[in-house]
């Protein structure tokens, strides 16, 4: 009788019982996962996709009280990589604005922004409520700057006598937000 009382193990060990076996299978199925999560890495775009912004800026043109500037000239390095219009919305009713951003040539963000909408909380919103510095001094003209450091964020702005104001902000450095400012020009409508 004192066989019938001792354990009998069979081929596999311990691990034969049913339970055992579903936790076996759960941690091969967890390890798997765990190996392809870290040898298979995910897709980073190199960079963001360039955007044409030419239907933007023939709607900006049409809709605009004030002479439309445009960045011209920007070395290939520079890549557009977002543009939009907002006719009236949050900037007001009446107002036109268009955002036009790109990627510089060391990969940061820089953004030109115009609108006709009040000039104070314009500035304030594009800039983050960044903080004055030393006004800059781009192509014969002055534009005020500011920073906003807990974003990154550096600004250069004006308004014209045409009532229009223009922001251009991003991560980029003061020597590339300049450049982008120099590049601006009119619009000049053929036909």
């Amino acid at each position: 009788m004192l066989a019938a009382s001792l354990p009998v193990f069979r081929r596999g060990g311990p691990a034969a019982h049913p339970a055992l076996r579903g936790a076996r299978s759960v941690l091969t199925c967890l390890l798997l996962c765990f190996v392809i999560i870290v040898a298979v890495p995910l897709p980073h775009a190199a960079s963001p996709p360039t955007v044409s912004y030419q239907a933007d800026l023939a709607t900006m043109t049409r809709a605009a009280r004030y002479p439309v500037l445009v960045p011209a000239g920007l070395p290939l390095p520079w890549s557009p990589v977002s543009s939009g219009v907002a006719l009236g919305g949050a900037n007001g009713a009446g107002t036109s604005t268009w955002q036009l951003g790109y990627v510089t040539p060391a990969g940061t963000l820089a953004s030109m922004e115009e609108s006709d909408a009040a000039p104070a909380a314009f500035i304030r919103r594009m800039t983050n409520a960044g903080t004055a510095v030393p006004p800059v001094q781009v192509a014969g003209r002055t534009w005020r700057a500011s920073v906003t450091p807990g974003r990154g964020q550096r600004s250069l702005y004006e308004t014209d006598v045409a009532g229009a104001t223009i922001v251009i902000t991003g991560n980029a450095s003061w020597d590339q937000l300049r450049a982008l400012a120099a590049s601006l020009r009119p619009v000049t409508l053929e036909g």
